[in-house]
């Protein structure tokens, strides 16, 4: 019999079964300096954030600090909401890890924040949805070697 990890039906589980990150949340209004130390601190590549009532309203990620701050004019004290990803996409607990995968394969994210209505439950990482998925193939899959015979259709980067 061979070896396995863990269940092997895991596509239709919800990814409230997989480990989210807290998230870092700062208001509307943070300078982009105070959202990066934020980031820093919690070791999160995004922040998320909300209005006076708590509400998610955009998420500030680090790519959008490489796309729309490293190298402007802007100063630090620039808001977060001049650069943030305003109304960002979202799911909750029982989006299945198949539809996760779906959705990072489809969009251009790297982090989903997760909300149960309009409460923040935690954020979703590609990292932490690929480390999920690991841990649940069969060792057999795990170890095979690289197909040496498939060929990449274009260069990597065109």
């Amino acid at each position: 019999m061979a070896p396995t990890r863990k269940k092997q039906t895991f596509w239709s589980e919800p990814i409230g079964k997989v480990d989210l990150q807290k998230a870092a949340v700062v208001p509307s209004g943070t300078t982009i300096v105070d959202a990066v130390k934020e980031m820093k601190y919690n070791q999160i590549g995004c922040v998320l954030v909300v209005d006076k009532n708590g509400k998610l309203i955009g998420i500030l990620s680090n790519g959008d600090l490489m796309h729309e701050f490293v190298g402007s004019t802007l100063p630090g004290d620039t808001p977060v909401d001049a650069i943030m990803t305003k109304e960002p996409f979202t799911g909750t607990p029982s989006l299945t890890v198949k539809e996760a995968l779906e959705i990072f394969h489809t969009e251009p994210f790297r982090h989903m924040p997760i909300l149960r209505g309009n409460q923040i439950q935690g954020i979703l990482s590609i990292r932490g949805l690929m480390t999920f998925i690991s841990e649940h193939l069969p060792l057999e899959v795990m170890n095979l070697p690289p197909d040496s015979s498939l060929i990449a259709a274009r260069t990597s980067g065109e």
